[in-house]
């Protein structure tokens, strides 16, 4: 093995070689030689990036969005909670039926060469927030009645009763304003 065309500076460690053209030469018995190239290409090792992780205010649908390979082709998996995905091999998939709490994705990218690599990826789905106090004085704490999560819902009735028992407001279709 030759680092040269003209087979003058060995190649000792073939078993380790990197992308590039190296030289074989075969020899006869009778001393008669030729001298061949060889073309070595180094695949990429893949790499796996799932996307940020995402909080959700009690949605249980989103879209995965992993960053399309450049070498290889990647799977998404559930790993824990629930989620249905819709097309597994898009890096933007859409995915449903999350549950309140923590669902991890894994992103796993190969080339059919090297070792898969994967990536997680955590959709925390936040639980309905429905606030016990209000204290509309703008102070900064507690000013506005928001739940998190509203949107969700379709049309919600609001009716808000004061310590003594008092109606002191009410919405037949409240939209967190």
């Amino acid at each position: 093995f030759w680092t040269d065309s003209e087979a003058t500076v060995a190649y000792t460690t073939p078993q380790s070689a990197s992308a590039g053209t190296y030289y074989v030469m075969g020899t006869s018995t009778a001393g008669y030689y030729t001298i061949k190239p060889v073309v070595v290409t180094a695949d990429e090792i893949p790499v796996a990036y799932a996307g940020a992780d995402q909080v959700l205010e009690y949605v249980f649908g989103t879209t995965l969005d992993a960053n399309i390979p450049d070498v290889g082709t990647g799977l998404w998996e559930l790993v824990t909670g629930t989620g249905g995905i819709f097309n597994a091999l898009d890096p933007a998939t859409p995915v449903s039926g999350l549950s309140v709490g923590e669902n991890v994705f894994s992103w796993t990218v190969t080339n059919g060469v090297c070792d898969p690599v994967s990536d997680l990826v955590v959709i925390r789905v936040n639980n309905l927030t429905i606030p016990t106090l209000i204290t509309p004085n703008l102070d900064g704490r507690n000013d506005y009645f928001v739940l998190r999560g509203l949107q969700t819902l379709g049309r919600t009735e609001l009716t808000i009763f004061d310590r003594r028992g008092l109606k002191v407001y009410e919405n037949s279709d409240y939209q967190n304003d």
